[in-house]
């Protein structure tokens, strides 16, 4: 993604945090954005449509009506529908995605990642988030992923931070290392 469009997109979901807070809304606003981003996400075409010039605005707010209308708080479709009249109907996605994170730093919840080749146990898990505790004061929220393609060792995630101690960033440093000598 252009560093453009994520600068809007937070900007863009600082503003509908604010406008939730101030509206009293700021769960309902969570779980549909969260919503409005799985749409997107698991609709490419979606994507596709508002990006097209081709078709007019008022047809694409008819769409994003057509399916959010009675799902999410008016509010947010009042501000979705004026992204799109700006507009800017192709950053709906990045703008969903973002308020989830501008979301979780306006409550103070860290969000930590662990990846790893095979799935962990409990120890593992336990001492991976004694790290991220370390590290951060913020409340944790955690998640595990398995990515065989890693080989073996872990990716630790913490917000914007990255620990990568996985066997192919090791090989990938070294066939580098060998490459320049």
């Amino acid at each position: 993604m252009p560093q453009r469009s994520h600068i809007l997109n937070k900007r863009y979901a600082r503003a509908l945090l604010s406008l939730a807070v101030e509206n009293n809304i700021l769960e309902r606003s969570y779980r549909d954005m969260q919503g409005i981003y799985e749409v997107f996400k698991n609709n490419k075409s979606l994507g596709i449509l508002f990006k097209s010039p081709v078709i007019r605005v008022s047809k694409k707010q008819n769409i994003v009506s057509q399916l959010f209308k009675n799902k999410v708080h008016p509010l947010i479709l009042r501000y979705m529908l004026i992204i799109v009249r700006k507009q800017r109907g192709n950053l709906l996605e990045g703008i969903s995605n973002a308020y989830l994170r501008v979301y979780k730093e306006y409550l103070g919840i860290e969000q930590v990642k662990l990846t790893t080749a095979v799935p962990v146990d409990d120890t593992v898990r336990a001492r991976a988030l004694e790290a991220a505790r370390k590290i951060t004061p913020h409340e944790i929220e955690f998640e595990e992923s398995v990515d065989p393609d890693i080989i073996g060792g872990f990716i630790l995630n913490l917000g914007d931070k990255q620990f990568n101690a996985s066997v192919k960033h090791r090989m990938q440093r070294i066939r580098k290392h060998l490459q320049n000598h």
